[in-house]
């Protein structure tokens, strides 16, 4: 049954109806991945939840505000 709730969220994610933007507050590089681990456990800078991404380049970037 979980699976089925799964694959509803995701594809409705996919097709844009749903946002989960708002599930992070930071976004970073898979480089600075120690870091925002770091940050996520002692909750520093206002992180709560932080998103590796391979693909970006750089240091943090809040995610929202």
């Amino acid at each position: 049954m979980k699976a089925l709730c799964w694959e509803g969220a995701d594809k409705l994610s996919a097709a844009g109806e749903i946002s989960t933007a708002h599930l992070a507050t930071h976004s970073v590089s898979l480089d600075d991945a120690p870091t925002a681990y770091d940050m996520s456990e002692h909750k520093t800078d206002g992180c709560v939840r932080a998103v590796i991404r391979p693909g970006i380049r750089g240091t943090f970037r809040v995610a929202c505000a």
